[in-house]
């Protein structure tokens, strides 16, 4: 026993001039220290331990690696694994380093420090739940520390625990008022409770107490840009930009404020600019991008049609050739593969409701791809009609390809084109051995794999030069069905028919709102004296917000006066106010759609322009299915007349509004059965074609 004593003792001699010069940073003179002690005692592991640390500080991490492995080879110690741990993680080994640190408190279970790595490197790693129980240790272990618990917190916030989230920050906050991303990170928790209201001022203390904190400002004009605040979304994305030009989010928001406001051109850039900083979501920012191309009118049909083939090469390249085991068979009970995002309460609802509930179940068997993580009534009365569901959320593009390939898909229907959520990169893998899209898009998917893009005669006219990677596939009518909510109140006469001044309405979002719309709008004010102008989106939900676009109706020689400007409201109420309304007015070269089917069926005439895009003719497709082309004109000039004439017949708004609801129950746009009926004939007809080139292949 005094043998051994001594030996302790001599060990304890030897580290101890090299831990003084560790101590003061010379590194050097403490590591020759320490190599001579582990030559002088080589079965000791402290001085290979204390020769890691000083690797370790040197960088030299292929050296610490080794020396501390060989102390942990002769006693293994808690802190000796928390120190090669923490190497390994600097070398990007997390996988190695968290079962390091594993090991380090299954021997020590009271080591702190292990404890807050293992946290931080489970969150890094997507294992929210067990890192929020090492933080949670480390944090209690050191009450008034606001880095521990601002730690856990963002534990508990990616664990979806946001209440024991803001309990954590608020104690962070107690340490320290003005911790900064302590700040930003209680706005998340506040947010994620549903408490938009209360974050705001506890981010504009973030940013204050952190101005270089991107993702706070960012987050900042996300809740000012859903409330409606839009100047201040703005300056607050601005921010977040000029104090990280790579946060590619932030560019997103900013594409998305764009949007929102009918900044199409900046839209387009902003998207741009978030592309290329190779986000995990590219593609769909690039899908976003060809959108806000076409709300811009700036760029012609062919320019749109190669960016549509350029995102296809880059996002959603073609898959190997699949051999298909589908009996071509063209007159069997076929397989429809529907894939949407939007199963759920959206606007397309309204569109493709209907046919789920009138396909013929002899002859179809119908199944759904669900990338969604709503279920409401829509959702629950999709179901109800006997489809088949699958939720494709978990499974990745080729995992989904393969999926409707195992379920024996002979058709597969995209209803979202470039729509959010879409899952092209699917189709692009040949999922079925028949593909088409419909729906929810007004363009290519400018995929080569995609068969066929369901349109109609005036949408997309024989002859017509806009391009598409998609075969037209033609049916007879207008390329949707819709089914009127039933909360829509009843149509009241036009206010002119009373003898009030003449009110134009538009209710289409403000990206739509072209310059060359909102000129003409100008135009028909000034000739049609007395009248006013209703103008209602989302847009418009504050003061500032409303006081922003009357000044520029004001620099073209238009009253503010004469326009109001209106917020949303819920639809129900959003229906109720085309009664105050007498003339419709479309937008250009984007048209309007469900905007313009429920101003019909609120009884109001929509005064439309034809363009050479298929979005550019929808309006006139519905007002042609519902015998009302002659409210079509064919350029601006014509626009502004017909809206001029109408409005000086009052008492022919009145008729048309005494008869609206007849004529369109009477048209191809409510006629459920038959609608689906023709889809049908369409989509046995591409089967046939399938078919027939089987036979010609095999023959």
């Amino acid at each position: 026993m005094a043998g051994a004593t001594g030996a302790e003792g001599g060990l304890a001699a030897a580290l101890a001039e090299p831990e003084v010069h560790h101590r003061a940073g010379r590194l050097s003179e403490a590591l020759a220290g320490y190599e001579q002690a582990a030559g002088a005692f080589p079965g000791e592991a402290e001085p290979r331990f204390r020769i890691g640390l000083v690797r370790a500080e040197s960088g030299n991490l292929d050296a610490a690696e080794a020396a501390l492995r060989q102390a942990v080879a002769l006693a293994e110690r808690g802190h000796y694994l928390y120190a090669l741990g923490d190497v390994l993680e600097r070398r990007g080994d997390r996988s190695d380093a968290i079962a390091t640190w594993r090991r380090a408190l299954a021997i020590n279970a009271a080591l702190v420090p292990a404890h807050a790595r293992l946290g931080q490197a489970l969150v890094d790693d997507g294992e929210s739940g067990e890192a929020a129980t090492h933080l949670r240790v480390a944090a209690e272990a050191r009450p008034g520390a606001a880095r521990s618990w601002n730690n856990l917190a963002v534990a508990l916030l990616a664990a979806g625990r946001p209440s024991e989230a803001e309990s954590a920050i608020r104690r962070a906050l107690d340490a320290k008022p003005d911790h900064g991303q302590a700040l930003h990170n209680l706005a998340r928790a506040l947010v994620d409770q549903g408490r938009e209201a209360e974050a705001k001022p506890v981010l504009q203390a973030a940013t204050r107490a952190d101005p270089a904190n991107a993702r706070a400002w960012d987050m900042l004009g996300s809740l000012c840009l859903r409330a409606g605040a839009l100047l201040e979304s703005r300056e607050a994305f601005d921010r977040a930009i000029a104090a990280d030009p790579a946060l590619a989010i932030a560019w997103v928001h900013l594409a998305n404020f764009c949007t929102h406001t009918g900044l199409a051109e900046e839209a387009v850039e902003a998207c741009r600019r978030a592309e290329a900083l190779g986000p995990p979501d590219a593609a769909q920012i690039g899908s976003s991008r060809l959108f806000a191309m076409q709300y811009a009118g700036r760029h012609s049909r062919d320019e749109v049609f190669e960016a549509h083939l350029d995102w296809a090469a880059r996002y959603a390249p073609a898959g190997p050739p699949v051999a298909f085991a589908n009996a071509p068979d063209p007159e069997r009970r076929l397989r429809i593969g529907y894939l949407s995002p939007r199963l759920h309460r959206a606007s397309a609802a309204f569109l493709h409701v209907p046919v789920f509930e009138h396909h013929d179940r002899s002859r179809f068997e119908i199944h759904c791809y669900a990338e969604q993580d709503i279920e409401d009534e829509v959702t629950r009365r999709i179901r109800a009609t006997g489809v088949a569901w699958t939720d494709t959320r978990a499974l990745d593009d080729e995992a989904l390809a393969r999926k409707l390939r195992d379920d024996g898909i002979d058709i597969a229907i995209d209803l979202a084109g470039h729509t959010p959520g879409h899952r092209l990169a699917a189709l692009a893998r040949r999922p079925a051995p028949v593909t088409g899209t419909w729906l929810d898009y007004f363009n290519t998917t400018g995929i080569g794999t995609v068969d066929f893009l369901v349109s109609d005669p005036v949408h997309s006219p024989p002859g017509d030069g806009q391009r598409f990677t998609e075969r037209i596939a033609r049916l007879p009518h207008c390329r949707y069905c819709w089914e009127p909510p039933a909360y829509a109140p009843e149509v009241m006469p036009p206010p002119c028919a009373n003898g009030s001044p003449v009110v134009f309405g538009s209710f289409n979002r403000m990206a739509k709102l072209s310059p060359e719309t909102l000129r003409a709008w100008c135009e028909l004010l000034a000739r049609v004296p007395g009248s006013r102008l209703v103008v209602k989106n989302s847009a418009l939900g504050g003061a500032a917000e409303r006081e922003y676009f009357a000044r520029w109706f004001a620099d073209r020689g238009i009253n503010p006066a004469r326009v109001d400007f209106r917020g949303i409201s819920d639809h129900a109420a959003m229906l109720a106010e085309y009664n105050g309304i007498d003339v419709v007015l479309d937008t250009t070269p984007y048209n309007g759609g469900l905007t313009t089917l429920e101003a019909l069926w609120m009884g109001r005439p929509v005064v439309a322009v034809e363009g050479d895009t298929l979005i550019a003719r929808q309006s006139k497709a519905i007002l042609s299915a519902a015998g009302l082309a002659e409210l079509c004109a064919p350029d601006l000039d014509a626009y502004v007349d017909l809206a001029e004439r109408l409005a000086g017949d009052p008492q022919g708004l009145a008729r048309l509004a005494a008869g609206m609801r007849k004529r369109l129950l009477a048209s191809p746009l409510l006629d459920f059965a038959g609608f689906t009926r023709d889809l049908e004939a369409l989509l046995r007809d591409e089967w046939r074609r399938w078919c027939a080139g089987q036979g010609a292949a095999n023959g």
